[in-house]
């Protein structure tokens, strides 16, 4: 594990970023370097944190000390995840899970620590990580909440950012479901900035919960910055009037190869049931390495799904699925740092 992989670097500025283009013109993607590489991975990694059903699990000694070497490296980065109610605003506690337990088939108990917001009425779920610098230091203060999204399976209110225009109105419709979603993350935003004034708020979020955290920065002050991995891209409408310095704090990473990012369609993917998704992402995204990592990505993702024969066989012929996986996300910038990480 190298040492300089704990630095603390500096905000590294992108191609593009202080010249974006309107939100219907994609702009050229850029190739990763080790600073922006640095900068992007504990966002990925508490991005991939989110989408697990528990952070720690009595009953794997295998994904604890997964769970415990990330968690680790956070913490040399100064990012504590937020275990405990009481550091949730009150009003935010009743959506809060802390720990939890679960009855094994063996009839034992395995003790779980959740930490997690299960916003109202949705499938999203949010973890919190709270970075938290010297405040008497004369360096300039890194201080900041990130807000995690966990959102990896879509549901209908998710599709219709994905696919439909943002409704006019309020109707009861999916579309009017995600307008809901997206005030519920602002307002857990602004109600954390309460409790953490001196902290910036960014959010973050791999596929779908990628396309939420875009259409979040579109109509929330209080959320500076976002980092988005293999994500979705969102009916421009989402997006509409959203200024260009915002959409410049739109930071999106993807995986060379995975099949939402400019590879040829594949007529056996499974996404041929739903079509090829019709919106890109707005801006311009960081190309990370791939090339070596396929056979490595399908044995880490098959550990962790259970996938149909059909599925499996296609997964087999092609890796733009294993390289669009949250797997892969993780992966690829680990390998690119040569960080030796347990999986």
């Amino acid at each position: 594990m190298p040492t300089s992989a704990f630095a603390s670097p500096g905000h590294t500025s992108e191609p593009g970023e202080n010249n974006q283009q309107p939100t219907d013109i994609r702009t050229v993607d850029y190739r990763a370097t080790t600073e922006l590489l640095l900068e992007r991975y504990p966002y990925a990694l508490m991005s991939y944190l989110s989408e697990m059903d528990a952070i720690l699990t009595s009953d794997d000694l295998e994904k604890q000390i997964f769970t415990i070497f990330r968690l680790s490296y956070l913490d040399a980065m100064n990012f504590q995840f937020v275990a405990k109610p009481e550091a949730i605003p009150e009003q935010w506690q009743s959506h809060f899970i802390a720990t939890g337990e679960q009855t094994l088939n063996s009839g034992k108990t395995s003790h779980q620590v959740i930490g997690q917001i299960n916003l109202p009425d949705s499938n999203i779920r949010v973890r919190v990580f709270k970075r938290t610098e010297d405040l008497l230091s004369d360096a300039p203060s890194q201080s900041k909440i990130v807000l995690a999204l966990s959102g990896e399976k879509s549901n209908e209110a998710v599709q219709c950012l994905v696919r439909q225009s943002k409704p006019p109105h309020p109707v009861s419709s999916p579309c009017s479901d995600a307008v809901k979603h997206l005030q519920d993350i602002t307002d857990l935003a602004d109600d954390l900035k309460e409790i953490y004034p001196n902290h910036s708020l960014e959010i973050t979020g791999y596929s779908f919960s990628g396309a939420v955290a875009q259409a979040a920065m579109a109509i929330s002050d209080t959320i500076e910055q976002a980092y988005i991995f293999n994500s979705h891209g969102i009916h421009p409408t989402w997006l509409a009037g959203m200024p260009e310095d915002r959409l410049a704090r739109i930071h999106h990473s993807f995986v060379e190869g995975s099949f939402l990012h400019g590879q040829d369609y594949n007529p056996l993917s499974r996404y041929s049931r739903w079509k090829q998704p019709p919106n890109k992402v707005a801006v311009a995204g960081m190309k990370i390495p791939s090339s070596g990592l396929e056979p490595h990505i399908r044995h880490i993702y098959q550990l962790n799904h259970h996938d149909g024969w059909l599925d499996t066989f296609y997964n087999y012929i092609t890796s733009i699925w294993i390289l669009h996986s949250k797997e892969s996300v993780l992966r690829a910038f680990e390998a690119n740092l040569k960080l030796d990480f347990p999986w």
